[in-house]
């Protein structure tokens, strides 16, 4: 396989270590950004329903001169961060009119919704190991925990706090391609629940680590503590931390496990199939308690953050991550391609009545998404692979 030598764009992001002061400063450059959006926003719903005109992006830069010319509480405030607001906004608006993007319509932000600001290379600068960026008045300087070096130059910055109340640094930087090589393995990979990730090697098969079923007690519990709190009260607002700080361990806990997992699958296949799944449309809500759990018990595998993470280190490692159709993977037959007419979630044994295979129905599915096919299950010359008829389940 050849290799790719040019570079990536990744996100390099960092915990910050923000005093009650800096806080007060940042947040004020975030309520400005958010006015921004929410301005430009209603003036292009205005414009687009009442005259259907377009609203680009040197529009909205026009009209923020004006505005800042108007409003000096907005123009105390750096002027970067608020025409990457206005950038954002053009993007979320021609998202929107693409039919084959699946955003919805951009919406107005609320006052304590999550907040961020980015800062290009003319706001921020990175001196002493610690961070500048340009607020009202000049710049602040934060104190950044440099778990990892960065591998190139920033290009920008973007400082955001989450609801668990931690401050954050992403940084915008080129990445590498890593030198792996073709290792001569390709296989199919079929996520599920009993098994995490199921592929054509039992050795590189991975366990459903269910992080959110181990912390259900204390989640219920900081969710008990917060319904005891009134209304607008300051112990409401700590209890909200606390289970936003739950949500938030669990969260850590499932980034770590995809990205190590699929760093270790990208590195060992040179291409893997995998199904393009709807995971949104899977977890929609239906009737009766027992979809309830398992809506719960498929966000909890976070599939979709596992395979973003899985093309990711696939093209990191100049590996390749390919997508195909997930309908009837688990019920046509690896071995002969005569498909099922129903296999029901609880039977997991895939038994065919043409040839006698008798197989793991997750494994069966991988050997289906094997990327050496044109179609699942299916070779280039019409082949299909020779398995023996009868083998034990796996």
């Amino acid at each position: 396989m050849e290799q790719r030598t040019e570079a990536l764009t990744a996100r390099y992001r960092y915990r910050l270590r923000v005093s009650p002061g800096q806080a007060v400063q940042l947040q004020a450059v975030f309520d400005a950004n958010r006015v921004v959006w929410n301005t430009a926003l209603g003036r292009w719903s205005d414009l687009w329903r009442y005259e259907r005109l377009s609203y680009s992006y040197g529009d909205m830069a026009a009209e923020l001169t004006d505005w800042r010319s108007r409003f000096d509480w907005l123009a105390v405030q750096p002027c970067t961060p608020q025409q990457q607001t206005l950038r954002d906004l053009g993007k979320a608006i021609s998202a929107f009119f693409d039919k084959s993007n699946r955003a919805g319509r951009p919406r107005f932000r609320r006052k304590k919704a999550i907040s961020s600001g980015r800062w290009m290379h003319d706001g921020f600068a990175l001196c002493d190991d610690r961070l500048h960026v340009a607020v009202a008045g000049g710049r602040v300087l934060l104190r950044v925990v440099w778990s990892r070096p960065l591998p190139s130059a920033p290009r920008s910055v973007t400082v955001s706090r989450d609801p668990a109340g931690r401050w954050w640094a992403s940084f915008v930087v080129k990445v590498e391609h890593e030198d792996v090589g073709a290792t001569g393995e390709v296989s199919g990979l079929d996520v599920g629940l009993s098994t995490f990730a199921t592929t054509e090697y039992s050795d590189a098969d991975v366990a459903n680590p269910r992080f959110a079923r181990g912390a259900a007690k204390a989640l219920a519990r900081s969710q008990r503590n917060l319904c005891r709190k009134r209304k607008g009260s300051n112990g409401r607002a700590k209890a909200k931390v606390r289970v936003a700080r739950v949500h938030a361990r669990v969260g850590n806990q499932r980034r770590d496990f995809a990205y190590k997992q699929a760093r270790t699958l990208a590195r060992r296949f040179d291409r893997i199939g995998v199904e393009d799944l709807r995971i949104k449309n899977m977890v929609r809500r239906g009737k009766g308690r027992r979809k309830i759990g398992l809506n719960r018990a498929m966000s909890d595998a976070a599939w979709g953050d596992f395979l973003a993470a899985l093309d990711w280190q696939a093209r990191k490692a100049g590996h390749e991550v390919v997508r195909l159709p997930a309908r009837w993977t688990s019920c046509t037959c690896s071995a002969c391609g005569v498909a099922k007419a129903k296999l029901p979630l609880a039977e997991r044994v895939f038994r065919c009545e043409s040839c006698g295979l008798v197989l793991g129905r997750d494994l069966n599915a991988a050997r289906n998404l094997n990327p050496g096919w044109a179609v699942p299950g299916i070779g280039d010359d019409g082949s299909k692979p020779v398995v023996p008829v009868g083998i034990a389940a796996a």
